[in-house]
């Protein structure tokens, strides 16, 4: 998988995506400035969004945020940690399950994020982050 890289129409799209996360953000007042600390934001964010979604139901763009957060946590990881690339579907996860592959990894942040705001607490973004990356990097 080394030497792969990712086609332009999808680094444009993580692009436009990053753009409405940070504005998420301002939104929320969290600073979402691409450390891995940031990711702990992140988190707060959606367990906002979850809560919210508990409450009204209503799964409106949510999936749209999933992805925004997704393609976030993909840019803190590049800008961080090393060269990555991804692709926009997955043999076994479908159509736009947005694989990243990183440190001989395949990672599924938007899946990560999605199951954040739909299941709950139980599925906590930064002790994955903290674990497959932050703690794998420095074995």
């Amino acid at each position: 998988m080394s030497g792969q890289k990712t086609n332009q129409e999808l680094i444009e799209l993580k692009a436009d995506m990053i753009k409405y996360a940070l504005e998420i953000g301002q939104i929320f007042e969290l600073n979402l400035d691409f450390t891995d600390d940031s990711i702990k934001n992140v988190e707060k964010i959606l367990s906002e969004i979850h809560d919210e979604y508990v409450s009204t139901k209503n799964d409106e763009g949510l999936n749209g945020v999933a992805i925004q957060f997704g393609f976030y946590i993909m840019e803190t990881i590049e800008q961080n940690h090393g060269k990555v690339w991804f692709e926009r579907n997955h043999k076994d996860f479908g159509e736009n399950s947005f694989p990243f592959y990183w440190n001989e990894m395949t990672l599924f942040p938007i899946g990560w994020c999605q199951k954040r705001i739909f299941d709950g607490p139980d599925d906590n973004i930064w002790p994955k982050y903290k674990i497959v990356v932050i703690e794998k990097r420095t074995e």
